[in-house]
């Protein structure tokens, strides 16, 4: 059950770099990113160049005009521009290639992933450069613009210029880093960045490998987490309000993280760890309880464990830290 949970939380980690929320000191290459996902709700409509509907270039084409970069119109043009990049060297923001001739181009998000329009059947997705097709047909990357790399030193444990040496999660995030279990962006690890339920529906899907499902489970599911929460939710993973509704722009709480973990692995222990805001009346007692017993989580110095805050990208570097050591 450990490498279980421990293969699950590396995949989680992975899948959780791509939807974090912007940050005022975003690079251009975070910026291009957070802008493909603002539009990963729209479908995919051959010829289409707008939100109402993209094809493969005009998504690219349409994101990077939103951050200032101009892009030709067809995947074959957009290949001609900017410079070559090597597949060992690939940076966030790159342009990624298909076929010989190129017939296809996603935005490279980093972890051997991309964001593309792909076809009518998965609309704007993110999708493995490993997987059997695009590996088999990955044809080349160009890199169409340059971070400004004045301000781009750091001193601290992490190598992150938002975690300095005194911050309380720095060896845990600096051990995760090394390890490649997670990344920031471009020098940046946004400590505090929240996960949306939405966004978590996601990474479970992924991580569990439980694919996609359009039967609605909940009366206010749309764009592009809706097919992610339904396959979660059909698992019975996750849960509703009582008024039917998933709310999934809410921000993950700690207790729905640990909700989540304990079903998703059947961790089970209780009474080990008692935290003064958790009582045994707390619906999420019992799933608290199994995690903190499971040495995921100790809660806070005043014995609190928070269960209603949102969880911060440092708080799961912790969880990810305790659940392989």
């Amino acid at each position: 059950m450990i490498k279980r949970l421990a293969a699950f939380l590396f995949t989680f980690a992975a899948v959780f770099l791509l939807f974090a929320p912007g940050s005022s000191a975003q690079s251009k290459a975070e910026s291009i990113i957070d802008t493909a996902y603002r539009y990963s709700g729209s479908p995919y409509v051959y010829g289409g160049t707008t939100p109402s509907g993209f094809d493969c270039s005009g998504f690219t084409r349409y994101v990077y005009a939103k951050n200032g970069v101009k892009l030709n119109r067809t995947s074959r043009q957009q290949a001609r521009q900017g410079k070559y990049v090597s597949r060992s060297n690939l940076k966030p923001g790159d342009l990624v290639f298909f076929g010989k001739p190129v017939y296809h181009v996603g935005i490279y998000i980093g972890n051997d992933r991309m964001i593309s329009a792909e076809n009518s059947r998965d609309d704007i997705d993110v999708t493995s450069l490993n997987y059997n097709y695009w590996k088999r047909n990955y044809s080349g990357a160009r890199r169409v613009f340059e971070e400004d790399q004045s301000h781009t030193s750091s001193n601290t444990i992490t190598d992150f210029r938002d975690v300095p040496d005194h911050y309380w999660a720095a060896k845990k995030i600096s051990y995760i880093s090394d390890k490649g279990i997670i990344e920031g962006y471009n020098g940046y690890f946004r400590p505090k960045d929240n996960v949306t339920r939405g966004e978590a529906a996601k990474m479970i899907s992924e991580a569990l490998n439980l694919g996609t499902s359009s039967r609605d489970r909940f009366s206010d599911l749309s764009g592009w987490s809706r097919k992610y929460v339904n396959a979660v939710a059909a698992k019975g993973l996750i849960e509703g309000y009582e008024d039917g509704t998933y709310r999934p722009e809410e921000h993950m709480t700690r207790e729905e993280i640990a909700t989540v973990l304990t079903r998703a692995f059947d961790l089970s222990g209780s009474g080990r760890v008692g935290f003064k805001d958790v009582s045994s009346n707390n619906w999420s007692y019992e799933y608290i309880q199994a995690l903190a017993s499971n040495s995921i989580t100790n809660g806070y110095e005043d014995n609190t464990f928070r269960p209603k805050k949102t969880t911060s990208r440092s708080e799961f570097a912790a969880f990810v830290y305790n659940a392989i050591n």
